[in-house]
């Protein structure tokens, strides 16, 4: 079982969720502050250098970290599986994540066969569709490659941020739609890319003949 199915079950369940992330106000402006231990990580500093969260305020980022939870992933541990319905969008706060994509059109005589389509690493970000599709099956498997650590929010952490702070769920909704934008954008581009490289080859099969 991988550990976004356990959070999904746990859901289903009505049970509760990890912790989330407890830092106190004074310790969380302690901690962002750039000119105090700039050699020192942490999740305040971290937030800030994230892209899509660029939009956010300090204590905006403050609050939404409120709604995060933190855990460590051993060498090879499952994040989740291709398939798997998904819960949650995760940051990639220290380590490694490999994406792969399985093909499920195996038989019996076949097995089905995995490709590795790419390696995340800090800061980077991921399983955003989950948070803006009412059902989001996991199109590609993420594996923890030799130990990583993610903040995750998942479906009822951002329930509870729309309910109690609207304007920041409204923000993190408008920064994971740009994401998915960002992405149709590339994927596009790289379809483009190819169909004009399958015209070019075609053009100089039927020169050569």
């Amino acid at each position: 079982m991988s550990y976004e199915d356990e959070i999904n079950q746990d859901i289903l369940n009505s049970k509760k969720l990890p912790e989330k992330l407890e830092i106190s106000v004074l310790r969380y402006f302690w901690q962002s502050n750039p000119l105090i231990g700039k050699k020192t990580d942490s999740i305040p500093r971290f937030l800030r250098k994230i892209d899509v969260l660029s939009n956010f305020s300090e204590n905006e980022l403050r609050i939404l970290a409120k709604y995060l939870h933190l855990r460590k992933f051993q060498p090879g541990e499952v994040i989740f599986k291709q398939g798997e319905l998904g819960v949650g969008f995760y940051l990639l706060y220290n380590g490694y994540a490999d994406i792969i994509v399985e093909n499920t059109e195996g038989t019996d005589e076949v097995k089905p066969s995995s490709k590795h389509i790419l390696t995340l690493e800090k800061s980077d970000y991921f399983g955003e569709l989950a948070l803006l599709q009412e059902i989001s099956i996991r199109n590609a498997s993420a594996v923890s490659r030799q130990g990583c650590e993610l903040l995750g929010l998942f479906k009822p952490d951002l329930e509870e941020l729309i309910n109690h702070y609207p304007v920041i769920a409204a923000k993190l909704l408008q920064s994971i739609s740009l994401i998915v934008a960002n992405r149709l954008f590339s994927l596009t581009r790289e379809v483009q890319e190819l169909k004009y490289k399958l015209s070019s080859y075609e053009k100089d099969q039927d020169a050569s003949n």
